[in-house]
């Protein structure tokens, strides 16, 4: 898998939800255990995942949705390139 960077990395999701950018695939590096929480943009709860501590994981959105987190993570809005 080739992954295409489409903007820039968000870092406060652990006190400000954001919809990374509008993007609708989000890479997301833990340095500790998480607890990632998705809402829709009226506040609307969809779900929540734990990431292990040290690990990186994807999360596909709608572009509005938000990502809040329990602790401090970094969120990449970025793309799969094919090819």
């Amino acid at each position: 898998m080739i992954t295409k960077i489409v903007g820039t990395n968000v870092t406060n999701i652990n006190s400000t939800p954001s919809d990374i950018g509008v993007s609708t695939l989000v890479r997301i590096y833990s340095a500790n255990i998480a607890v990632i929480t998705q809402t829709t943009a009226a506040a609307g709860a969809i779900g929540n995942i734990t990431v292990p501590a040290g690990s990186v994981t994807f999360i596909t959105k709608a572009y509005t949705d938000l990502l809040s987190s329990d602790v401090a993570v970094i969120c990449t809005p970025v793309a799969y390139q094919v090819g």
